[in-house]
């Protein structure tokens, strides 16, 4: 199975599944392990998505064409229709039935407390524990939230159910699962020192009381409390949650993972380290399995020694010989970006694309020469065509000025031409406009096809922080950044050396970077064709900026010449390309400012003469 399937987003659902089969598994080779299931998206439409249930096997989540490409389902195979089930977010009457029958006392029928679990610890977190006739508990409750982060919004969900011993999700009470908050993180909405994230609520209810007595036994009450939070869908969850709360977690100055002393549990953290902040995180190992059968076993003093000697992670940066040979066949294998159709004679000279493996890739080019249109006819195609999701930063222009420029291209109408901008708003507002504006924005499985990055302040450390949240939370791994130039132009030259090694960095993380940068001040010399043209060498900035490039594009356009064409005629050369081709007129490029659309200028006047 490719890499872009593995890290391809869940679907948010809100409706319950129905098991269409169980099937064979080609990667863990189990004959009936492959549930599939038949969902309802948003809207109502059904689609197909399949888990493996074999402990080891990585297919935890498989799409429609997934499954296809497994041959688990032949081409054209026809969803079954079946009736959605509605999830919605708990009601008041639901609330009300379940406190009537339920409360926060851990108190069990031997006078014993449930794992151990003071009452307080669990009236803290909203746990509640639910008894038969004989007053024994038999089902406990797990809150679930959903927040905007800082406390805006912060609002109950749903309860996520377990009948004792272990029989999770019979009576789940509204909308449960990895589309919510981590456990408990609703109690912290401020920040702070400490966020300890476990591997599930009775971890977090054991965790965050060994470390409230702790304080309280050193005369810190008054202190506010550790942060503790838990996974509620597993370990295998942890990278996703802990990537949909990239901001809460963030919060924190220290972020402490303790999974399950086991292979499972160190294999999550190795995940979810990708997406949680750098140089935060500090990995916790219990001297027990996990933190339950810490506080249940008396073993608190030694599980604050554990809290308090949690480590960083130590990547040494060393490898050997033969791992190096293995990751020959992922960057020979790995699918180029491509470029679109009348760019054809740049993408043969780049041998196929872009690798999205990572690469620095600089678009150089005089002030209005068109640099940040080619961006935009680059980014329409590769939020229809790349295996990456782009990320763009517009210091120029505002994310409406952006999309609307997006849009004139995707339409083939220039939005910005039409005089009265109620005139312009009518023709989106239009059915048909409508949905091909919605379809450039929204792929088939409902998420975002790209993201923007709208921040006004400018600074190469706020653009660092916005690039991170972009990798990791959003998991888009090509950022364009229009134009790179203001951002670095401010900054000392060994700053902005400092940036294209922090690039150079993320390249090798598999992040592909697109960066426009302006030329400094023309001089007034011209050359024989009546303009001077520039080259990567004019780059306004340090001279790590072209150095650090895997490939340099420089545009040149004569935009004061007296003939139409002439005037809209860009020319393309390619000083630098590692692994591909490099030189000047690599192709020359036609823009027709009416249809905001632009043409390899031979086909183009090809086709003229064909049409005459």
């Amino acid at each position: 199975m490719s890499k872009e399937m593995k890290d391809m987003k869940e679907v948010k659902e809100l409706v319950q599944g129905t098991v269409l089969g169980k099937f064979p598994c080609e990667s863990c080779g189990s004959q009936d392990n492959l549930v599939v299931y038949v969902k309802h998206n948003e809207r109502g439409e059904e689609y197909l998505d399949a888990s493996c249930f074999t402990p080891s096997c990585e297919n935890k989540y498989m799409t429609e064409a997934m499954l296809k490409e497994q041959g688990v389902l032949e081409e054209g195979f026809v969803v079954p229709k079946v009736k959605p089930v509605t999830r919605t977010a708990i009601t008041k009457d639901e609330y009300k039935a379940l406190i009537a029958r339920s409360n926060h006392d851990t108190t069990m029928k031997d006078g014993s407390l449930y794992r151990s679990i003071k009452p307080e610890t669990a009236h803290f977190y909203g746990h509640l524990f639910e008894r038969d006739s004989s007053g024994e508990i038999i089902r406990t409750y797990y809150p679930e939230t959903k927040s905007t982060f800082k406390g805006e919004l912060n609002s109950l969900r749903g309860y996520k159910s377990r009948d004792l011993p272990k029989a999770f999700g019979r009576h789940n009470i509204g909308i449960v699962g990895t589309s919510n908050d981590l456990s408990g993180s609703h109690k912290f909405t401020s920040g702070g020192k400490w966020l300890l994230i476990v591997g599930g609520e009775e971890d977090k209810l054991a965790a965050a009381q060994m470390l409230r007595d702790y304080q309280i036994q050193r005369k810190q009450e008054d202190y506010d409390r550790i942060a503790v939070v838990g996974i509620h869908c597993g370990e295998g969850s942890l990278s996703k949650v802990c990537a949909n709360s990239y901001d809460f977690i963030d919060s924190f100055e220290e972020v402490i993972l303790c999974m399950d002393n086991d292979e499972a549990g160190r294999k999550a953290v190795q995940e979810a380290i990708k997406v949680l902040p750098e140089n935060k995180v500090k990995v916790m190992v219990t001297s027990l399995k996990d933190c339950s059968e810490m506080l249940q076993t008396g073993k608190q003093k030694q599980f604050i020694s554990d809290f308090y000697s949690a480590k960083p992670l130590i990547e040494t940066g060393i490898i050997s010989a033969s791992e190096a040979a293995q990751g020959i066949e992922e960057y020979l294998l790995a699918e180029k970006i491509t470029l679109p159709p009348h760019l054809h004679r740049v993408q043969d000279a780049l041998r196929g694309g872009i690798r999205s493996t990572g690469a620095i890739v600089n678009i150089i080019g005089n002030t209005s020469v068109g640099k940040t249109f080619f961006s935009d006819v680059l980014v329409h195609h590769f939020i229809f065509n790349s295996p990456l999701k782009p990320t763009i930063l517009s210091i120029e222009r505002t994310a409406a000025e952006l999309t609307l420029d997006l849009y004139s291209y995707h339409l083939g109408q220039n939005l910005t031409w039409f005089e009265e901008g109620a005139d312009a708003l009518e023709y989106l507002h239009r059915e048909d406009v409508k949905e091909l504006c919605n379809n450039m924005m929204i792929d088939e499985y409902g998420e975002p096809r790209f993201w923007i990055i709208d921040d006004r302040e400018g600074t190469v450390e706020v653009l660092k922080k916005q690039i991170e949240r972009a990798v990791k939370q959003n998991n888009s791994k090509l950022v364009i950044l229009d134009i790179l130039t203001d951002v670095l132009r401010s900054l000392p030259l060994d700053e902005q050396e400092k940036f294209m090694q922090y690039q150079k960095q993320m390249k090798k993380e598999g992040v592909v970077f697109l960066n426009l940068l302006h030329t400094r001040k023309p001089s007034n010399e011209k050359g024989d064709d009546g303009f001077k043209r520039v080259s990567e060498y004019d780059i306004l900035g340090s001279g790590t900026i072209p150095q650090s490039a895997d490939i340099n594009i420089v545009l040149n356009r004569n935009k004061m010449a007296e003939d139409n064409v002439e005037r809209n005629t860009t020319y393309v050369d390619i000083p630098k390309c590692r692994g591909g081709l490099t030189g000047t007129d690599i192709c020359k490029l036609y823009y027709d400012p009416m249809t905001r659309k632009q043409y390899d200028l031979d086909d183009w006047l090809s086709q003229q003469r064909t049409n005459f």
